[in-house]
């Protein structure tokens, strides 16, 4: 189980390799803003391995996979929230000491204040149904948020403009730039998806062979896991310095999690939360706030992110020793 684990995540980090070099070249090409590109264009490919988990959870048949399922909804922003987000500032920091970017502090387009926004107001909202009902006119909602968002995103594609990219890798060996290019994003597609399965299955081999509970699987576990080709993506777009980007695929994946996933499970669940989900809120809803500031100031100081890595300690002593 260790071994294929490994194998997933290899798997998974090439195919994020692959995926920046080439979803920049799209975006230089077809001349869209570095926010437009990180928070809406790359969460929709990344987020592949989360709808399948989701998918498959919810359809699963199992008495616990509704569980799993909504668990996974509130999980994964709580992931970004904490452990992505402390990743990249170490990511930052790394970067700045090897002298691959200019400062420690990530240098973010305003245009970002957006998609915090949304999740600031939204992703709080989504345990209303939970106490007053109506989940299924709330569903209705959240999608038509989600929709409203890419539209406004879209017609601000053009803030902040990719001015330049890296070629495509396989352009040494053909020399048609664009269509390598989405030839590669559609390999990186392919191998996010065969390699997230994989390490969301073995993740949840372990786990079942040390007794962890559906729930724990589902708000810990399998978030950690699904959450690395985005976390990749932004980890490898921060080291380079592209700031936007790897600000912007993080709160992209996050605006899929306050609007288009829990409306689409109020539709097909019956949207019992507990205080993980809670939890899960609080902590989201506090680090975009305070993220919402730097970025207004349009400067993010690496140690601030690296405060989410706090939370992350905090709720696995929760779950696995104190057992709440």
């Amino acid at each position: 189980m260790l071994l294929k684990l490994i194998a997933s995540m290899v798997i998974v980090f090439i195919a994020a390799v692959i995926f920046v070099n080439s979803i920049e070249y799209v975006g230089c090409r077809f001349r869209l803003g570095s926010s437009f590109v990180g928070a809406t264009l790359s969460p929709l490919f990344t987020s592949l391995p989360e709808l399948t988990v989701f998918l498959v959870a919810i359809f699963s048949g199992l008495s616990s996979g509704e569980e799993i399922g909504i668990g996974t909804v509130f999980g994964q922003p709580f992931m970004a929230s904490s452990l992505s987000y402390g990743l990249v500032g170490l990511s930052a920091l790394v970067g700045y000491t090897l002298g691959r970017r200019k400062s420690s502090s990530l240098e973010v387009d305003r245009s970002l204040i957006l998609p915090y926004v949304f999740i600031t107001v939204l992703f709080p909202l989504t345990v209303l149904p939970a106490f007053i009902s109506y989940r299924r006119i709330f569903g209705f909602f959240f999608l038509a948020a989600f929709v409203f968002y890419m539209w406004m995103m879209y017609e601000r594609r053009e803030a902040d403009l990719i001015e330049s990219a890296e070629p495509p890798y396989l352009c040494k060996i053909a020399p048609f730039p664009l269509a390598v290019a989405l030839i590669q994003l559609a390999v990186s597609i392919v191998l996010l998806y065969y390699g997230s399965k994989g390490l969301v299955s073995s993740v949840d081999d372990i786990s079942r062979s040390i007794g962890i509970s559906p729930l724990g699987l589902a708000l810990v576990v399998i978030p950690a896991a699904t959450a690395i080709p985005e976390t990749a993506s932004a980890l490898i777009w921060g080291y380079r310095g592209r700031d936007t980007l790897c600000l912007g695929s993080l709160v992209g994946e996050k605006i899929l999690y306050s609007t288009f996933y829990p409306g689409f499970a109020m539709l097909i669940t019956t949207w019992q939360l507990d205080i993980h989900a809670y939890l899960s809120v609080v902590t989201t809803t506090v680090v975009s706030l305070l993220l919402l500031y730097f970025i207004s100031k349009e400067r993010v100081p690496w140690y601030w992110l690296c405060s989410g890595l706090l939370f992350f300690v905090g709720y696995a002593i929760l779950i696995f020793i104190l057992h709440i």
